[in-house]
């Protein structure tokens, strides 16, 4: 206060101005609380006991503790209180009250006379009431159709007033039908004598919040006044929140508390739990539906926890960005049992991927209004089936009589990724080998065909046809192999022997290797199994040179028999060329 003192010999206006600057920051500040910035932060046990409006965002962070005890906050526009994982916000016996909280209305889109939209407006007064009606921006009355009594008219622009001549018992309701069973909405009301003047009677009223009139079968509309964040515990007990919401990825209790304009209580992760106990009531949810869960959230709702009511459920689970996961591309698909869809159809983009309406918030169960008429059952939960319509890969051709892979039909679980690997088969090498009349060859003649068996086992579950290529180890060049592409129909869980002629041209150490041919369709080439292996190596050689020179000999014998036996006939050919009167002379 010292600074105070000094400042009066000055300019006394504004060290006063900051004197009650400073001392109006301290009322504000719980004394056990660090300002850091705009926010507050909680690193510690504390305890807020006392009334007050809180205007700045408040951290409970590293395992800091918050109770607000026996005490009315009013909260400003925009303010967050955060929990991080290790801290936590009790509240006890205590009001949180927004000063904006959401205060328009929306429909629920329903025509039939019992399920209209409409609010209620109370006019003691014999005389003509004037009801005016604003939309929420940017939409209008156009098309919109209000009932009253006996009578209708026609809405339409941003802003429209009703005429009411008779209202008797000094109520009525008006409802009002969107153009096509659209959800009409109402941003503000107000109420006042029909033959003019300003708002002037007891019963007239300024220009309101719809939400703070009577109203059935509309949702509260708009942003939240503050928010409650939550990654660690958030307690509330005896209490009352009103016009705020709360988010939470991990563990909230909530017992004998009233949430006024609060719903829906959102849970944000698979891992979030909410625990409803006592009387705690939920009232005028900003949806249709009071605690918005993903699918595999814990929701404990207690005998006595009374939701919304009307056409307000009491929760419902969505999963988001969930999609089938194929080992092909372009394969199709149909799902039956959604909610909203009765039928939906789609396909595996080029990785294999196809993400189920757009990978869109999709809601899997609801927990239907305590005033259900409409269903049944108390809790609707998806039992989707997804049938697999056109799955074809090089593997399995609609010639070849092997069916769709994919399994057929299977049941749509909760998970964000649902791998589709049933109903595909898995091709794996046994052996690749050089085989003689006696078992493995170890050496074969250049220029000759050697058989190869190829063993291959197919540990799937659908059968393939295919094929398979070869290449020599010691050039890598494409095998001189009969046939050149050699194939088999392998059943699930069979082994099969493929059987080919292999030769070479070069002599020396080879082997040859074979790789299983796999669909272009996969976006791995190796889903289905396959690869490559490898066989023995096997010595190539040329006729043996030695066998060659045994038969030299016989040629020369042959040759100088042949020239003798030519030279003995020539002999006698001359013989007889020279002496012909003899041969006459022995003629008789």
């Amino acid at each position: 206060m010292a600074f105070c003192r000094d400042g009066l010999a000055m300019n006394r206006r504004n060290p006063i101005i900051l004197c009650l600057v400073l001392l109006f920051s301290v009322t504000l500040i719980p004394s056990n609380a660090v300002a850091e910035g705009d926010d507050i932060i909680i690193e510690s046990n504390m305890t807020w006991s006392e009334d007050m409006t809180l205007s700045q965002n408040v951290r409970v962070v590293n395992g800091g503790i918050l109770n607000i005890v026996e005490s009315e906050f009013t909260i400003e526009e925009g303010v967050e209180i955060f929990v991080d994982e290790n801290s936590i916000l009790g509240i006890d016996n205590s009001s949180l009250i927004s000063s904006t909280p959401p205060g328009e209305l929306v429909g629920y889109g329903y025509c039939d006379q019992g399920n209209r939209s409409g609010v209620k407006i109370e006019w003691p007064s014999s005389s003509s009431a004037l009801v005016t009606m604003t939309s929420i921006e940017p939409t209008t009355f156009d098309g919109v159709t209000a009932y009253f009594e006996n009578h209708s008219e026609a809405l339409s622009g941003q802003e429209y007033s009703l005429e009411i001549e008779n209202v008797p018992d000094g109520e009525i309701w008006i409802d009002l039908v969107g153009p096509l069973c659209h959800p009409p909405s109402i941003s503000s009301i107000s109420v006042k004598r029909a033959n003019g003047g300003d708002f002037d009677c007891p019963s007239c009223i300024y220009a309101t919040n719809a939400a703070d009139f009577e109203f059935r079968n509309m949702m509260v509309y708009g942003s939240p006044g503050f928010t409650i964040t939550s990654e660690g515990e958030f307690v509330s007990s005896h209490s009352n929140i009103f016009g705020g919401q709360i988010s939470s990825s991990s563990n909230i209790h909530i017992n004998d508390s009233l949430l006024n304009r609060v719903g829906p209580i959102l849970l944000t992760s698979d891992d979030a739990r909410i625990h409803l106990g006592g009387s705690t009531q939920f009232a005028n949810s900003t949806d249709d539906h009071d605690i918005r869960a993903r699918a595999h959230s814990s929701i404990i709702w207690g005998e006595d926890v009374s939701g919304s009511g009307g056409l307000t459920d009491k929760w419902e689970r969505r999963i988001s960005g969930q999609s089938l996961s194929f080992d092909a591309m372009f394969v199709t698909y149909d799902i039956t049992g959604m909610h909203k869809f009765p039928s939906y159809s789609n396909f595996s983009n080029e990785m294999g991927v196809s993400f189920i309406d757009g990978g869109r918030d999709r809601v899997v169960e609801i927990a239907w209004s305590e005033d259900n008429t409409w269903e049944e059952n108390p809790i609707w939960s998806e039992q989707a089936i997804v049938t697999i319509s056109d799955y074809r890969t090089a593997w399995n051709p609609e010639e070849s009589g092997i069916g769709d892979y994919g399994g057929g039909q299977f049941e749509l679980v909760w998970d964000s990724e649902v791998k589709v690997e049933s109903g595909t088969p898995m091709a794996i090498w046994d052996s690749l080998s050089v085989v003689g009349e006696d078992g493995a060859l170890s050496e074969a003649v250049v220029g000759d065909s050697v058989n190869v068996d190829a063993e291959i086992s197919n540990s799937g579950s659908a059968a393939a046809k295919l094929a398979i290529t070869c290449e020599d180890v010691s050039t890598d060049a494409t095998a001189q192999i009969s046939p050149s592409f050699p194939y088999a129909v392998i059943g699930p869980g069979e082994k099969v022997t493929i059987s080919f002629s292999w030769r070479v041209s070069v002599p020396g150490e080879d082997s040859i290797s074979c790789r299983i041919l796999t669909p272009t369709q996969l976006v791995d080439e190796l889903a289905f199994g396959g690869g490559q292996t490898t066989s023995q190596s096997v010595n190539w050689t040329m006729v043996d040179d030695e066998d060659g020179f045994t038969i030299i000999p016989a040629l020369i014998a042959l040759a100088i028999a042949a020239s003798a036996g030519g030279y003995f006939l020539f002999s006698i050919y001359n013989e007889r060329e020279e002496d012909p009167d003899e041969e006459y002379q022995r003629i008789p």
